[in-house]
């Protein structure tokens, strides 16, 4: 029994362990997002400089400052804190212990 109990155990430390790997690649995929988007606004704006000489920066500068502003909301991950061993994880599950992310 016990031979069963420690390897559901070593099982479950394998998993915790991919799971804390994938979030760490997600996380990195999300940063270099959000460095593409800041390209992408910092690009913007010397079309913008060109559109002021014609009197049309103001919106353009609203656009992308809100394009932007998503793309940093769409990368933004709510952290969480495991109940059961205290990590704070941005995963469905603990990286360390595997726990589920509390609902």
């Amino acid at each position: 029994m016990n031979d069963l109990k420690e390897s559901w155990k070593e099982t479950g430390k394998g998993l915790g362990h991919a799971f804390r790997d994938l979030g760490k690649t997600l996380i990195k995929s999300a940063d270099v997002a959000v460095d593409k988007a800041e390209e992408w606004a910092h690009n913007d704006d010397a079309q913008q400089a060109a559109q002021q000489a014609q009197g049309g920066a103001e919106q353009a500068a609203a656009g992308a400052a809100q394009a932007a502003d998503a793309a940093r909301a769409a990368t933004q991950v709510a952290a969480w804190v495991c109940p059961n061993c205290g990590v704070t994880a941005t995963t469905k599950f603990c990286p360390e212990c595997g726990t589920p992310r509390p609902l």
